[in-house]
């Protein structure tokens, strides 16, 4: 008998320790940049007939969706040239999601045709979120009307696929290519749509005899 009452006592107190070592969710869930340390890279040669933009950068969340949208707080770190213009429009995670976005809206300024400008953001803490790492809490957004080499020509994948970068094959890229077919080639450098991509930029070179100064022959992008 004395042995039942014992292991009667082992089961509560297991029981006990078991339910203690459960995760709860009540913790604020916390949010961040989806990328550490980025740098956002806007050119208006990349939409040649407007004069404003807006510009989403990727936000992450840790923690219980919502059934409501749940704005983050972003401060505005400013930016080089007070000539520049620019808004955060919104930033924050959508009903139901654990991603969302910054949105800024950026104006074409005369100084952006002379030179880039950074302007900077960083993710506070609010009473909706705490702050993921400190990495992953400030990011960059680089403006500019000029041709630039972008971050996702990489030495790597993007000179593997679409050969060495200039200048002249960045602007023929913003000629051919729509914002939506640049992002379908840099998220699958090895698929179909960077394939198309590079045909469609190859096609029209050839048809507009384009020619590249250091061969003296037909541009060739690969």
């Amino acid at each position: 008998m004395k042995n039942i009452f014992y292991s009667i006592i082992l089961l509560v107190v297991a029981a006990a320790c078991a339910k203690s070592e459960i995760p709860t969710w009540d913790a604020k869930p916390r949010a961040w940049f989806t990328e550490a340390n980025d740098t956002t890279l806007f050119t208006f040669l990349s939409q040649p007939d407007a004069t404003e933009f807006i510009v989403e950068i990727p936000i992450s969340m840790a923690g219980m969706v919502d059934s409501t949208d749940r704005e983050v707080a972003v401060k505005d770190l400013g930016c080089g040239n007070p000539a520049t213009q620019y808004e955060i429009v919104s930033a924050f995670i959508p009903k139901g999601e654990v991603t969302g976005n910054l949105s800024v809206r950026v104006t074409w300024t005369e100084n952006l045709d002379v030179a880039n400008d950074t302007i900077g953001f960083e993710i506070e803490a609010s009473d909706i979120f705490e702050v993921g790492q400190e990495e992953y809490l400030k990011n960059y957004l680089i403006v500019s009307n000029l041709v630039s080499k972008p971050v996702w020509w990489d030495e790597e994948d993007g000179d593997y696929v679409l050969g060495n970068y200039t200048d002249q094959k960045m602007q023929i890229v913003y000629a051919v290519l729509t914002e939506d077919e640049i992002d379908a080639m840099v998220n699958d450098w090895y698929g179909a749509a960077a394939s198309i991509a590079v045909y469609k930029l190859n096609q029209y070179c050839k048809e507009n005899g384009i020619i590249d100064p250091e061969t003296e022959d037909i541009l060739y992008f690969g």
